[in-house]
């Protein structure tokens, strides 16, 4: 195909993949799901003009079986203008075609869309300081990169190691991770919840994504727990714990800022402690929780927001003055600028055209009239 030449992809997707994409299709293979599902991509920053979207329906095409299964994309064409969270993408599909695509395609729309409307490029002296400022902010705590999304796949092993050489623990691909000699690292992504939730309810998808989790990949692999997908952090911790009966490491909270954390407060004025996203308050209100519930041994990982180290010194402080450890481990990805796309799935169905509105707490389906058909 003469575009997929003109962008030169390459023959395999997966070393670039985030590691929970590739263990989510191993698990809706083992368990036999494979619904039809509504991808919907936007990014937050703007007002300005998309980029990079031609080039993602090439990966999509290229690497899933969409168009034999009758799938279709919807997407906005290069260099139209859109506004903060519009809809520039929908991917209509069977899960297991598409789960492990969201790295690729979403990085490509971020680092040119960035690049087109800012004229910057990504700077690997400044990542490396900037991871390092986490780094030596959360002391003996691991911090890692879980930034391949946020820029292209091609550029993804320089940044990586640029992060590791900044003090990251681990990344999120293979490809990223190959010159530390490690391993790409990660495990349970909203999408795979959001097929559980289909399937048993909003109120179980927690649970049930990380039994399922526990069921079908390798027991050397920790069991954490994506505890925000309904906003139940709290909740469904507990209910997730007592599920896996021993067998959960951490729970990971990666509370999006259209959300107040369960246990959260109202933003009260002081930096990080309330408000949207993952909040101090809404931490220390879940650590107690595990804490007396008898799941002291459960580790807290957040994500979202902890590329900025003055959050990371808040939290810090936070431990100070409350006396208790809020965090066991960091993952990182905005350690450069961005303008960051994202997909959620917003509905879903066993038939492309019988889906139902399913998405995670804050977001959902937002149509777009100037969306068109593109495969």
């Amino acid at each position: 195909m003469e575009n997929e030449k003109e962008y030169n992809l390459p023959d395999d997707y997966r070393p670039f993949a985030d590691k929970y994409f590739l263990r989510s299709r191993e698990i809706l293979e083992a368990e036999g799901l494979n619904p039809w599902v509504n991808m919907q991509v936007f990014v937050r920053q703007g007002p300005g003009t998309v980029h990079g979207v031609d080039e993602a329906v090439e990966i999509v095409k290229k690497y899933s079986n969409i168009e034999d299964v009758g799938g279709k994309i919807y997407a906005l064409t290069d260099g139209m203008q859109y506004n903060p969270k519009d809809t520039l993408m929908n991917i209509i599909a069977p899960i297991q075609e598409i789960i492990e695509l969201e790295t690729m395609y979403l990085g490509v729309i971020s680092a040119e869309t960035t690049k087109h409307n800012c004229g910057c490029d990504i700077d690997l002296g400044q990542i490396e300081n900037n991871m390092r400022a986490v780094a030596v902010a959360a002391g003996d705590r691991p911090v890692m990169y879980f930034g391949a999304r946020h820029w292209r796949y091609d550029r993804d092993a320089e940044v990586s190691e640029a992060a590791f050489r900044g003090g990251a623990s681990d990344c999120s691909t293979d490809v990223g991770a190959k010159k530390a000699g490690k391993m790409g690292l990660g495990t349970i992504p909203h999408a795979l919840e959001n097929i559980y939730a289909y399937y048993f309810g909003m109120e179980n998808a927690v649970v049930k994504a990380t039994d399922a989790f526990d069921r079908v990949i390798d027991p050397k692999i920790p069991r954490i727990a994506l505890v925000d997908y309904a906003n139940r952090e709290i909740t469904d911790s507990i209910d997730t714990a007592r599920y896996l009966d021993g067998n959960l490491s951490a729970v990971r909270v990666d509370t999006p800022g259209e959300n107040m954390m369960e246990g959260g407060i109202p933003f009260d004025g002081r930096e990080y402690w309330g408000g949207n996203g993952v909040s101090i308050a809404g931490v220390h209100s879940l650590r107690n929780a595990l804490d007396n519930s008898g799941f002291d041994d459960v580790d807290c990982v957040l994500t979202s927001g902890f590329g900025d180290v003055e959050k990371v010194h808040a939290f810090n402080r936070a431990e100070e003055e409350l006396g208790v450890k809020l965090y066991d481990s960091l993952g990182v990805g905005g350690i450069f600028d961005a303008w960051m796309a994202t997909a959620d799935i917003v509905a879903v169905g066993d038939d492309p055209s019988n889906m139902r509105e399913v998405h995670k707490v804050g977001r959902p389906a937002r149509p777009n009239p100037y969306v068109r058909r593109v495969a």
